[in-house]
């Protein structure tokens, strides 16, 4: 920022002056500057925590914890003249090798990589390898080496954290391994699965190292991440069609969820299973897992609920049965206002505009009601925003089948048309498999000359 950026608002200066961070923060997002106003939810992306997370430190009592305090002042810049603490500085004598990142590492989202070559070695001290991933390498590194400003760590928002001392795990890794889950979500919508899922294994594998040697409540918390990102994997598998690989992290997940003794957790994982279910076209067994979800449902949050409720109505909807999909539908969409939470998995429903007409328009195209789904389709399709690309198609070609459904062929080839250059460019399973449940739909239309061309689109994925 230029350097009148800090002395041009009253909010900012008084925020500096009360020691308050989290008022700093908030001016900072605020700022005439800014040609639009920054969210909660981008700046919290920077800082490596969630948005409630920010906006409780926005809105609550000073924060305190020196740690935090430098990492967010190095986020934003801030100059260090206007601050109420010192920020540490390297001193030469401790100057660490070489970062170990170079103009040929590639960087995976969220971790340090560094490729794999026939003439690279282990790091030399004070880095150590801690574990390798196809062509990636995940370094740990010592606090001293990192305090004296080693390049190697987590980059969040252009500042570095380390990704873990020789004996414990550093809570600020923790915080930004669940803080990347909604964007892996975001840019799977964006770009399919097949992009998504290396990194991903990337991340479960520092998990994984990181509980080798996490005690107490920083274990308790990795255990709760892992449980996120096993969920995140049976949904990217799910969408890439391979759902063996998927019922695996769905297991994965739920036994996890079962470590860490939280029944949110453990209801959100039997919940997954259900969706799998619903992929196998199993009603009666996505029911059963709902249904155990569902268990005592006063205890649970309205997240869980919400997700629970929205997958039984997929499972009525497969044995046929309106008027429960419906009830189902109707009870989550009631739930929904009611989401907020810390959990950071499950935010498909606070991210997806329309969710719940997605959810009852998708039902109905399985009953066969697609003259009575086509306007939940234009509702939610108008809606979406240009980064959800795969969900776009998903939706396109689950309007095709509303038209095929409600007679309307020509209708129905035009989505399939925008929906394959969708699914050309992110290759979602899920996609594809829309798509050829359209040309069922479309059965009486097949001779004509509407259903060759669909034939001809299909053919091309």
């Amino acid at each position: 920022m230029p350097a009148g950026f800090w002395t041009a608002s009253d909010q900012l200066r008084d925020a500096l002056d009360e020691r308050h961070m989290g008022r700093v923060i908030a001016a900072y997002r605020n700022h005439p500057h800014h040609t639009v106003l920054l969210s909660q939810e981008m700046v919290a992306g920077w800082m490596g925590i969630t948005q409630t997370q920010l906006s409780r430190i926005e809105s609550g009592e000073p924060v305190t914890d020196l740690t935090k305090l430098i990492r967010w002042a190095e986020v934003l810049c801030i100059p260090e003249d206007l601050l109420w603490f010192k920020l540490p500085r390297p001193r030469p004598s401790e100057a660490p090798p070489a970062p170990v990142g170079s103009p040929t590492a590639s960087a995976v989202p969220g971790i340090l990589g560094v490729p794999l070559t026939d003439s690279a070695g282990p790091p030399a001290d004070p880095y150590r390898v801690i574990a390798h991933v196809g062509e990636v390498v995940i370094v740990a590194i010592d606090r001293r080496t990192f305090l004296a400003g080693s390049g190697a760590g987590f980059l969040v928002g252009g500042a570095v954290m380390p990704l873990a001392s020789y004996q414990q795990v550093a809570p600020e890794a923790i915080e930004y391994l669940a803080a990347q889950l909604d964007g892996y979500y975001r840019a799977e919508a964006a770009l399919g699965p097949h992009t998504v899922i290396p990194s991903v294994l990337v991340q479960q594998e520092l998990i994984r190292q990181f509980l080798r040697v996490a005690r107490g409540p920083e274990r308790h918390a990795l255990l709760r991440t892992s449980v996120a990102y096993a969920g995140l994997m049976t949904w990217l598998y799910q969408d890439a069609g391979d759902l063996v690989s998927a019922s695996h992290w769905a297991n994965q997940a739920l036994e996890l969820a079962h470590r860490v003794g939280d029944t949110q957790l453990v209801r959100h994982a039997l919940t997954n299973k259900a969706m799998i279910c619903t992929d196998q076209q199993d009603g009666p067994g996505t029911l059963d897992l709902t249904s155990a979800a569902l268990t005592d449902g006063n205890g649970l949050c309205a997240k869980v609920r919400v997700q629970a409720m929205q997958q039984t109505a997929h499972g009525y909807a497969l044995i046929g049965d309106r008027r429960g999909a419906d009830y189902a539908l109707d009870k989550a969409a009631a739930l929904l206002v009611r989401v907020d939470d810390d959990y950071p998995w499950f935010n498909a429903c606070r991210r997806t505009p329309g969710y719940i007409e997605v959810q009852r328009a998708t039902c109905y195209n399985r009953l066969g009601l697609g003259r009575e789904a086509l306007p939940l389709w234009e509702q939610v399709i108008s809606a979406l925003p240009a980064t959800a690309r795969r969900d776009k198609g998903v939706y396109q070609a689950r309007q095709a089948t509303s038209h095929a459904q409600a007679g309307n062929p020509e209708a129905a080839a035009d989505a399939v048309t925008h929906a394959v250059t969708v699914a050309r460019e992110t290759s979602s399973a899920r996609l594809r498999q829309e798509l050829h449940g359209v040309w069922h739909h479309l059965t009486p239309w097949h001779d004509h000359e509407t259903g060759r061309q669909v034939k001809a689109q299909l053919a091309t994925l």
